[in-house]
C-alpha cells in the first residue's frame, strides 16, 4: 500500500512509542475541589480522599478505533490524595 504525500510531508503527528524505548509522559487531571476561607486567607480542600487512575495503552493500525484495536497495556491504581497529593 503506497503512501499519500499528506504522511510524507510530515504534517501528521508521530504517536508511536520506538522499540525498547522509555517514553515518560505527564498528563494532569482535574479533580474537584473547594476553596475554603480561614481568616483572611483562602484555602483549597479536595472534595474526596481517594482518586482511581485506569491507564490503557492501544495499539491501533490503521489509526483509528475501528474494530482492529487492541489492547496491550492496562493498570488501574487508587491514589489516597491526603498522603500522595502536591499542590501546585
Amino acid at each position: 500500500m503506497g503512501r499519500g504525500p499528506y504522511e510524507k510531508s510530515g504534517l501528521l503527528r508521530e504517536t508511536s512509542i520506538p522499540p525498547l524505548a522509555r517514553v515518560h509522559k505527564t498528563f494532569e487531571i482535574t479533580y474537584p475541589f473547594k476553596d475554603v476561607k480561614k481568616g483572611t486567607a483562602s484555602r483549597r480542600e479536595l472534595l474526596e480522599d481517594e482518586l482511581t487512575v485506569s491507564v490503557v495503552l492501544w495499539y491501533l493500525p490503521f489509526g483509528e478505533f475501528d474494530g482492529n484495536e487492541t489492547v496491550f497495556f492496562e493498570q488501574e491504581k487508587d491514589l489516597d490524595l491526603k498522603t500522595e497529593w502536591i499542590w501546585r
